[in-house]
């Protein structure tokens, strides 16, 4: 039997559509993959301690992604529709810590920079005194418990005009400072003061916290600020100076 262009042009097409219904789907069909990752997670000080079981959440997904680490830190999100997202890592001791703009885009997702992860402080500040020398201000924190050479504590400590000074509203933070004596005596000169954005004459207000080692710090861009969510909250009224 001759079968006619007509019906060999049918037959070709039917082979085409048969074929590309058994390819895979093209990259950009696909909606969403896995985002790994992995976290260090230490005590208050620089002693690693057991990485599993810290909860990791996809901020803002609904139904919400989340999964924990393994005893190795790592951790799979699965199936996280392709978006830019926030990270929450949250463990019970443990302060919150975020990472902003992570972008999940057309394929599988490798968080870079691996967290290290500290515990809340214990470090909680008894006294707080600020006096002036010369042109340097001597701050003086006293501590529960002791710093020590065998028994490092961590503090931090914020400078604000506004007497309402704390780790929410301030004009200047400090790095993380290490403490073996108590108390523990910081120098700021003149010179400190200016680059932190005051002027001479001004009267400056200090509080000071207990922190941890990995303070879990992180800038928020939705606060305009950046947060320290190790910090232990038991502390004495902030106090000031004029700056000379």
């Amino acid at each position: 039997m001759k079968l006619n262009y007509l019906t060999i042009g049918s037959i070709i097409l039917l082979g085409i559509s048969s074929c590309s219904k058994d390819e895979a789907p093209t990259p950009n069909s696909i909606t969403k993959a896995n985002i790994t990752g992995s976290v260090n997670l230490y005590n208050e000080g620089t002693t690693p301690i057991d990485n599993s079981n810290m909860t990791v959440k996809v901020e803002g997904t609904i139904p919400l992604i989340s999964t924990t680490t393994a005893a190795n830190g790592d951790f799979t999100l699965t199936d996280v529709p392709f978006a830019t997202y926030t990270i929450l890592y949250e463990k019970s001791g443990f302060g919150t810590f975020k990472k902003f703009e992570i972008e999940h885009k057309n394929k599988a997702t490798a968080i870079a920079n691996t967290p290290s992860i500290g515990e809340i402080s214990t470090t909680q500040i008894t006294n707080l005194e600020a006096n002036v020398s010369g042109n340097d201000i001597v701050i003086s924190v006293t501590t529960n418990p002791a710093g020590s050479n065998g028994n490092s504590r961590y503090l931090r400590y914020f400078l604000s005009s506004d007497s309402n000074v704390s780790s929410e509203n301030y004009t200047y933070f400090s790095p993380g400072l290490v403490s073996q004596i108590n108390p523990k005596e910081i120098t700021l000169s003149s010179n400190d003061l200016t680059s932190a954005g005051f002027t001479r004459g001004e009267t400056v207000f200090v509080k000071v916290y207990g922190d941890s080692f990995w303070s879990n710090e992180y800038n928020d861009p939705d606060l305009g600020r950046n947060v320290f969510p190790n910090l232990n909250m038991t502390a004495v009224n902030p106090v000031s100076f004029v700056m000379p």
